[in-house]
């Protein structure tokens, strides 16, 4: 049954059927390897068409909560988290994702020159004041699901030479590739709660805790060359630390 009263009025049809189904997912009473009831069921189950279902259940593949196979029907996924290592940041998340099964790719939502804060040119030590920057926004997509949104900062002059590549691709990698090699790099680790634009890029409720990597990379002596913060989904991600006492 769809929910009513103000909570109805406040999200649209498919969202909230996506919701129950996912609470009844997260509750264990759809299983890991499940079948979910048929478009048609769930239609009658909700009394609400066809279309709204695909809807719902679009929002669920987005949130890697089931798949479809052709045939056959939903299917509840399993769930675990991808891992990533806070003892090796400069591992590319490209790689960390390919070692993990899982397919990466990013979708670029803007790339542009602005004028550096303050903060920013205090992280990448530029000495010009009112110096020029690179910055971008960019998706982290793990096979269809949407998992981070990485937001970097690039000295004018990589950002000048290396705009079609890094528009196109992970951001690490693409500097490797282009000979600028990454030896250093300070790290933090917060969470913030997601609004509203970034439940909207990530496919996540508003308000859920998403993971913050802020980092600032070095190559050389101490020179930085990017810096930037990964806001992460904290139902699909999560990092670690190998800690050496010896």
């Amino acid at each position: 049954m769809v929910p009513s009263g103000q909570e109805a009025d406040n999200q649209p049809l498919h969202v909230a059927i996506s919701e129950q189904l996912k609470a009844k997912i997260e509750s264990g009473k759809y299983e890991p390897g499940e079948r979910l009831p048929s478009e048609f069921d769930l239609g009658e189950a909700f009394g609400v068409s066809r279309t709204t279902v695909r809807k719902a259940i679009a929002n669920l593949i987005q949130q890697g909560l089931v798949t479809t196979q052709q045939g056959k029907g939903i299917f509840v996924t399993e769930q675990h988290k991808i891992t990533f290592s806070m003892s090796n940041p400069l591992m590319t998340f490209d790689a960390a994702l390919r070692q993990q099964g899982y397919q990466g790719r990013v979708q670029s939502l803007r790339f542009q020159r602005v004028k550096a804060s303050p903060e920013i040119s205090h992280r990448l030590q530029l000495s010009t004041r009112g110096a020029e920057v690179y910055w971008q926004e960019k998706i982290i997509y793990a096979d269809e699901s949407p998992i981070a949104l990485d937001m970097v900062y690039y000295p004018e002059t990589i950002g000048k030479s290396l705009s079609a590549q890094l528009q196109a691709g992970f951001t690490y990698s693409t500097l490797l590739a282009n000979g600028i090699d990454l030896n250093a790099a300070k790290v933090t680790l917060e969470s913030i709660p997601a609004t509203y634009e970034l439940s909207e890029y990530l496919a996540v409720p508003l308000g859920m805790p998403l993971l913050v990597f802020n980092y600032v990379a070095y190559q050389g002596n101490h020179q930085p060359i990017v810096c930037g913060k990964t806001l992460s989904r904290s139902d699909w991600t999560c990092y670690n630390a190998e800690i050496n006492l010896d």
